[in-house]
């Protein structure tokens, strides 16, 4: 699959995966976010969407069914508030797939395979190295709670499509796009089923490495 190719499905996957959360309906979609506000949003944060994650919110931003709308941005709330939420803590979701992780680190975790070289017997050291290490990873953006989606990097057409469900040092893949999220998410959450792993192009770098 060629990148324009690429760019193309993870557009369609991620309209195909708003219609069907408006027909679950098990969250409120208010109206989708503008090309203004996505270039606001990635001014403001420092991070692209991928065309599949920008797909899905411009047709609609979804909100806490649960959460009065006044509440906006909460810890309580599983989906992100990009158009109004509070800035600190849209940064705090930015930032946890990486300060979890290296909480883990800094209680003896470390990157198995040797990738990161042999582990500091100095805790803090080690976090000072994880924390160099990941510098140069790809930034997770904050779909759904713990869900998350690989920001676009630099010039690179798109990342990989695969949603990662990230906690510490423990992620898996949660569907190999947008679409296959949301049947996986909330069409049948409870589900005993094997989930069929992504693709080369649809893996995130080092990212999916974490998952296996």
């Amino acid at each position: 699959m060629t990148g324009d190719e690429a760019v193309r499905e993870g557009v369609r996957a991620g309209a195909r995966a708003a219609r069907r959360l408006a027909e679950l309906g098990v969250c409120v979609l208010e109206p989708g976010l503008s090309d203004a506000e996505f270039d606001r949003i990635e001014a403001e944060y420092g991070v692209v969407f991928p065309p599949g994650h920008r797909a899905f919110l411009a047709a609609g931003l979804p909100v806490d069914r649960a959460a009065p709308r006044e509440q906006g941005e909460s810890r309580r709330n599983p989906w992100p508030n990009w158009r109004d939420g509070d800035p600190e803590l849209i940064r705090e979701r930015l930032g946890r797939p990486v300060e979890e992780l290296l909480f883990s680190v800094e209680h003896g975790w470390w990157l198995p395979g040797g990738r990161w070289g042999p582990r500091p017997a100095d805790p803090a050291e080690a976090v000072a190295a994880a924390r160099a290490a990941l510098a140069t990873v790809p930034t997770l953006i904050p779909l759904y709670g713990h869900r998350y989606l690989a920001a676009t990097q630099g010039k690179a057409v798109a990342p990989g499509r695969a949603v990662l469900s990230v906690v510490g040092a423990d992620a898996i893949h949660y569907g190999r796009d947008l679409a296959e999220w949301v049947e996986r998410e909330f069409e049948d959450p409870g589900a005993d089923r094997a989930w069929p792993e992504p693709g080369a192009g649809d893996r995130v770098p080092f990212w999916s490495d974490l998952a296996g």
